[in-house]
């Protein structure tokens, strides 16, 4: 049995459900939820994700890390350990500007400048709308930099011809249809 069936049943049991009930929650198959159980097929993300969010846990925890019924009752956000030989790296790199621990549900920004690190803190504080407004127009901001840069078109222009490309050629596959 792998780490990963252990904690299905583990979820499964801590949120006293039959395998039937449970395969109704999670959206898939009876007998498919049964071989994920049992170890013989291996999930698929999206179901990974789902039974993560539903126990509250890392992914990287879930397919890990044996779970027992009691760290389920607690949410999966504990502070990274104080002593460095303690922390185990799971994902992210320096360049990347992230890394995420070993049982630890956030990731972990890293910032090279003060400036960084005074950008970062502004944008923890907003609220998720805020954001969502924010990354858009930064990434408007980047984009029309970007055509500026190559000497390229308005966005509402390139918007426009990329519109009458797609008409172009929906009109052109309706001529073929019609004369045929």
């Amino acid at each position: 049995m792998t780490v990963l069936s252990e904690n299905m049943r583990t979820i499964r049991k801590s949120l006293k459900c039959t395998q039937m009930a449970f395969a109704q929650i999670m959206d898939i198959g009876f007998r498919t939820y049964v071989r994920y159980e049992s170890g013989e097929r291996d999930a698929p993300v999206a179901v990974l994700i789902k039974l993560a969010r539903l126990a509250d846990i890392s992914l990287d925890r879930l397919l890990t890390t044996r779970v027992s019924v009691q760290e389920l009752t607690r949410p999966d956000s504990e502070l990274p350990p104080v002593k460095a030989d303690n922390i185990e790296v799971v994902g992210g790199s320096l360049n990347e500007g992230r890394l995420m621990f070993k049982g630890i549900k956030e990731d972990f920004y890293i910032t090279a400048t003060p400036n960084e690190k005074k950008l970062l803190g502004h944008y923890r504080k907003l609220t998720p709308r805020s954001r969502e407004k924010c990354l858009k127009e930064v990434q408007d901001w980047a984009l029309s930099r970007k055509r500026a840069g190559n000497g390229a078109q308005t966005p509402k222009k390139v918007l426009k011809a990329k519109n009458t490309q797609k008409l172009k050629k929906m009109v052109k596959s309706i001529k073929k249809i019609t004369v045929k």
